[in-house]
């Protein structure tokens, strides 16, 4: 008879000593503000959300080793000449420092309201959630900072447990919040583009710049088809596929991502 093996769960953080708690189905650090993988996590999360190229985890992680950054507000303040200088596997960042600065300060400076907030990490909150929240009138930091629980909860497939990690993670991120306004992140206002209120689904492919394109003239981008889709862009328009075939149960329009480009505008 063979032994059975019992393994415990760890109690606290490898990293930071700390208590872990369990979230969900993922066992947590409970210390968000020191934790050095915990802030290396969010900075990260943050750089990617936004779009940002050239800040991989590499210099993310060397950055928060050494004690140049702690949140993503950080990043807005480092010098270029000074961040050239911080040692890597070994070797300095050196040019790399100005063209990942440039690149944060054309592209991270303005963002959309639902880009911004769904970009801080709040569990179960990514920036569809954010934009669903924003189409529904909280459509300035002010409104989502002063909702309620039950005013998130109202809303169309939100639900409590939605709601209640919104909430909460608003408030948990003031400060986050707060040093990015001040670190000079501007939100932008809603837009009047093309394609806002529209809601629009890709299948066949996936074009990160379509998606942000989309986002920019005011549509939202979903992963699913259903009643409520405006559009399905189809890499073949006339694909027999699971959601082309849903799409025209309901009536929705297919068309394909040349068509899409030219509706918002052409290519950037």
């Amino acid at each position: 008879m063979s032994a059975i093996l019992y393994l415990e769960p760890p109690t606290q953080c490898p990293d930071c000593g700390l208590p872990l708690s369990m979230q969900g189905e993922y066992l947590m650090c409970t210390n968000s503000a020191t934790c050095p993988s915990q802030v290396a996590g969010l900075v990260s999360r943050w750089v990617e959300k936004i779009g940002l190229k050239g800040w991989g985890s590499t210099i993310i992680d060397a950055l928060v080793e050494q004690d140049k950054i702690s949140e993503p507000a950080d990043l807005y303040n480092l010098d270029p000449n000074e961040l050239a200088l911080v040692e890597l596997d070994g070797r300095k960042i050196g040019s790399t420092a100005h063209t990942v600065m440039n690149e944060l300060r054309s592209k991270g400076m303005e963002l959309p309201l639902h880009v911004f907030v769904g970009s801080l990490g709040i569990p179960l909150c990514a920036r569809s959630i954010c934009k669903q929240i924003v189409d529904a009138g909280f459509d300035t930091l002010a409104a989502m900072r002063s909702a309620t629980q039950q005013d998130i909860a109202a809303l169309d497939r939100m639900g409590d447990t939605k709601a209640k990690s919104f909430v909460g993670g608003i408030l948990l991120r003031s400060e986050v919040i707060d040093n990015l306004l001040a670190a000079g992140v501007v939100i932008k206002p809603p837009s009047d583009g093309p394609m806002k209120g529209k809601a629009i689904c890709m299948t066949g492919f996936r074009d990160p710049s379509m998606v942000a394109a989309i986002e920019e003239s005011g549509g939202t981008v979903k992963s699913g088809v259903g009643k409520t889709l405006s559009l399905l862009v189809a890499k073949d328009p006339t694909s027999t596929s699971g959601k082309a075939k849903k799409a025209r149960g309901y009536g929705v329009e297919i068309i394909g991502p040349d068509e899409m480009w030219e509706r918002l505008g052409g290519r950037p």
